[in-house]
């Protein structure tokens, strides 16, 4: 059979790559909805599957295929040495005991928003859903509108909208992107109930991502594990 025109990745590293990437959206998926996502036949689903396992970045229960332990460990080690989620982490723990609201950081790829971090309380782990890791098309979001902005010239863009609701209930969400270095933007955003969210969380919000920027800009090898933390 011609695979001229069949654009699935030839290589291996490709192909398990093409294998991995509904995970981004299911927690769990079986052999016949992961061969009928990626165009893969099953038989080398079915071996690179096998091989995953055994490797343990892939995980099995009964016929459902789910992220093994590997690609925790591997995800956790490369937020550790994620010179912006390290410079940032701090001063978000201490934006959401000041506002009380969800933090997140951001950075943009391409016309993607990628999540580096959640940080919340009881309400924006059941309200809201959003994850470490996750992407998301940039206009889609507040915080992508920020990036998009930022990358478009201006030193730095704040964005603030009192979104569609969450579960009934009306969302406020504002957010401060800026230039991360490296050819990296980043934003950081507040997110809470429309109403409840202080007075101050603008300034707050702008003053952290300064600090934050200030930061990446002191050290710009920044914070690799072992070293000076925030």
């Amino acid at each position: 059979m011609s695979i001229a025109n069949d654009n699935r990745p030839q290589t291996v590293m490709g192909r398990v790559l093409l294998l991995l990437e509904p995970f981004r959206e299911s927690a769990g998926l079986t052999l016949t909805e992961l061969a009928a996502r990626t165009g893969l036949p099953r038989s080398s689903a079915h071996r690179m599957l096998l091989q995953l396992v055994a490797v343990g970045w892939l995980r099995r229960h009964g016929a459902t295929y789910h992220l093994g332990p590997k690609m925790v460990e591997l995800g956790s080690l490369a937020q550790n040495y994620d010179r912006v989620h390290r410079a940032a982490v701090a001063t978000m723990y201490q934006l959401h005991r000041r506002t009380g609201s969800a933090v997140h950081l951001a950075v943009l790829e391409r016309d993607d928003l990628l999540y580096l971090e959640k940080i919340g309380g009881r309400w924006a782990a059941t309200m809201l859903p959003t994850h470490a890791g996750q992407r998301r098309p940039a206009r889609e979001t507040v915080d992508g509108a920020a990036l998009l902005a930022c990358r478009d010239g201006c030193a730095s863009a704040v964005r603030e909208h009192i979104a569609g609701q969450e579960r009934g209930e009306p969302v406020h969400c504002v957010a401060v992107a800026f230039d991360a270095g490296h050819g990296e933007i980043a934003a950081l955003s507040l997110t809470g109930p429309a109403g409840r969210m202080p007075a101050s969380a603008v300034r707050d919000l702008v003053a952290a991502a300064d600090l934050v920027a200030a930061r990446l800009r002191a050290a710009p090898g920044l914070l690799v594990a072992g070293g000076s933390g925030a």
